[in-house]
């Protein structure tokens, strides 16, 4: 029975690649009165050829999905187990990773030896770090448990350091890693933000005390959109509300072109209406974010991140009457420069490794 589903499956695939062909001949022609940045038959055994071909469809089709959508499931039967950089597996896509180099955090040794402030790091693994045991067998590994364990030996003494790595690994059977998104979840957030405000000073907020909302039920992330596949059963987006905590007074946003924006709430409702749903968090990217509660105790957080930290920032807010988020994604090296740090009293830097590898 296996055999035979097996050749079906042949057989199958070999008639989606000669539709697929057919199709590229058509658009061959297609393309001799209407453009001249179509792949080439010459391209065709080139191991571009088929980036090349998903660009321009991008780029010249209103059906584009539904041929990208095609050429995956095709790649997929013929034993193709990833995806535009995606690896596919029974229960979740999760981002290939290919870089094993060190994490660079000379940076913030340096930032620390010049205020001195009582400074955190955290470098939160990727999804292909917990699970992989899930990946294909022929999967690039890159241990990235080692490269968090060396990157916090070579902190400053003083520096806190907390190891995210193994409360998420301790905790991998809980919905701590969206499943068509390359973020962790808030419940993901949640764990470690109970160890590092513990090390910051704070008493952090019982998980049983926040009420948990499922905001969508079909959230389809950023894996998703790469790969439109859809075999993978969306995920929950949830929204974690203390209502006899602190409560956020002002955001003000500053984004890049010079502008800035006033609000008095954290979240963005209408990035639930968008393929951007995890913007909800904290709205579109900015560069600088200043958030005010209804705390009075004068403690004041300086947060270096990328959108990691997003969902952890509600959590954080139970504590501090300010907090100054920068965004190392759009400032990079530069961050130092956005804000004056020693108008803080504690310093916290949270990251992915990946996006650290990509800042520093």
């Amino acid at each position: 029975m296996a055999v035979k589903k097996h050749k079906k499956n042949q057989k199958i695939a070999r008639q989606t690649v000669l539709l697929l062909t057919v199709i590229y001949a058509v658009m061959m022609i297609h393309t001799v009165y209407e453009a001249e940045n179509f792949p080439t038959i010459r391209n065709l055994f080139s191991s571009d050829w088929s980036d090349s071909v998903e660009s321009w469809l991008k780029q010249n089709l209103g059906f584009h999905d539904v041929l990208f959508q095609l050429k995956s499931r095709t790649d997929l039967m013929i034993g193709e187990k990833v995806i535009q950089g995606i690896y596919i597996t029974d229960e979740r896509l999760i981002e290939k990773q290919s870089s094993d180099e060190a994490l660079n955090i000379s940076l913030v040794n340096d930032f620390y030896q010049i205020y001195g402030l009582p400074t955190y790091l955290i470098l939160v693994p990727s999804a292909s770090e917990i699970y992989e045991e899930s990946l294909p067998a022929n999967a690039i590994s890159v241990n990235q448990k080692n490269m968090i364990k060396a990157a916090y030996a070579d902190t400053e003494t003083g520096i806190r350091c907390v190891d995210a790595y193994h409360i998420l690994m301790s905790l991998k059977d809980s919905y701590i890693y969206y499943r068509t998104d390359s973020h962790w979840t808030s419940c993901g957030a949640y764990y470690v933000y109970q160890s590092a405000i513990q090390k910051m000073g704070f008493t952090p907020v019982p998980y049983q005390r926040y009420v948990i909302s499922h905001l969508s039920t079909d959230f389809k992330g950023d894996l998703y959109q790469r790969t439109l596949y859809d075999n993978i059963r969306p995920d929950l987006l949830d929204c974690y509300t203390y209502e006899n905590g602190s409560q956020i007074q002002l955001v003000k946003a500053y984004y890049q072109n010079h502008t800035d924006e006033n609000r008095t709430a954290l979240y963005d409702i209408s990035a639930l209406e968008t393929d951007h749903m995890y913007q909800f968090y904290t709205g579109k990217p900015c560069e600088k974010m200043i958030i005010r509660t209804d705390l009075h105790n004068d403690k004041k957080l300086l947060l270096y991140k990328d959108d990691f930290a997003d969902c952890m920032i509600p959590f954080l807010a139970q504590h501090y009457s300010e907090i100054c988020v920068i965004n190392l994604e759009q400032t990079g090296t530069h961050f130092q420069e956005i804000t004056d740090p020693s108008e803080y009293t504690q310093v916290m830097f949270l990251c992915s490794v990946k996006n650290w590898q990509e800042i520093f």
